[in-house]
């Protein structure tokens, strides 16, 4: 009997377990009684006064099958008539199986429906949880390096020279996304098939950007990228504080993305800039603690700038 936790199935073979017993039960009655009967035909035949002293017993049965008949042959009949009822009873047990069976397979096919309406629903729900997230950013900052002091007004014409720059392209090739060029670039679309293209021109814009004003101004631009996810409208100063925050966490010359936005990339059966998970990091503000589970795109992304340049 194969082990199963439905519960309906468990009570059809309980009832039917319990009729086979019964049925087993008047089986054996009656194949005892059948030769109890025989038994007593031979005894009455070879000797009248067992049938004087013990017909009251055997009678009533045997009128009950037989009521016209006088002769003693009448428990011969009885015994022969008890044996031919197992038969039917025999039939009955067959009869018992295929309706267990029947139940049992209706009941396993309609607990299959509703499995599968189940597993539909679940793949409906992780399926919402996907399609929430409806949003993206990709933050993009600089630091420099200098054998001269660099003052925070040189820092920011560099930045604006930089980020204007990668604005106007980004602008023209992507008319849904939104470009804020301040502190930090921060680009935002909910266009997530377009994402490796965008970010790849952005890498290309970047690079050739950097090389030039390396050049030209004897620095080191160290860039840093990061690509998270949203669910509902983000506004651009939060973005902004969520990638500071994560570059705190010393992971300058990187490019990352946050959990939630490789969540949504992986769903959409993007590799290109996955990247590899490394962890959750905490960081500790204003007496609370946050945490980023991050993955890494580029862990040198200096030296991939240079390989596109």
């Amino acid at each position: 009997m194969l082990h199963t936790t439905n519960i309906r199935v468990i009570e059809i073979r309980d009832t039917f377990r319990k009729i086979r017993k019964l049925i087993n039960f008047s089986i054996i009655i009656l194949a005892a009684l059948s030769f109890i009967y025989l038994v007593y035909w031979t005894a009455v035949m070879s000797d009248d006064m067992v049938l004087d002293y013990t017909a009251s017993y055997f009678n009533p049965l045997a009128q009950f099958f037989f009521p016209s008949e006088t002769s003693v042959d009448i428990y011969r009949s009885t015994g022969i008539a008890l044996a031919l009822l197992i038969l039917p009873f025999g039939f009955l047990y067959y009869i018992a199986d295929k309706i267990e069976a029947a139940l049992i397979k209706k009941e396993n096919r309609i607990q299959e429906v509703l499995e599968n309406n189940r597993k539909k629903q679940e793949h409906i729900n992780s399926l919402m949880q996907y399609e929430v997230i409806d949003s993206y950013s990709i933050c993009l900052s600089l630091d420099y390096e200098s054998k001269k002091i660099i003052t925070e007004e040189t820092k920011a014409v560099l930045n604006n020279i930089v980020f204007q720059k990668i604005k106007k392209i980004l602008n023209l090739s992507f008319e849904e996304a939104k470009v804020n060029a301040g502190n930090v670039l921060i680009v935002t679309s909910r266009n997530f098939e377009k994402y490796d293209y965008m970010y790849s021109m952005l890498l290309r814009a970047l690079a050739k950007i950097k090389a030039v004003i390396e050049h030209k101004y004897e620095l080191k631009i160290i860039p840093n990228i990061t690509s998270d996810a949203y669910t509902q409208n983000e506004p651009i100063n939060s973005i902004e504080r969520y990638h500071k925050e994560i570059k705190k966490l010393n992971f300058k010359n990187r490019a990352l993305s946050t959990a939630m936005f490789l969540k949504k990339y992986k769903y959409l059966k993007h590799n290109k800039y996955a990247g590899i998970p490394i962890g959750e990091y905490a960081l500790f503000k204003d007496g609370s603690m946050g945490t980023y589970e991050l993955n890494i795109v580029f862990k040198n992304l200096s030296q991939t700038l240079a390989s596109i340049s």
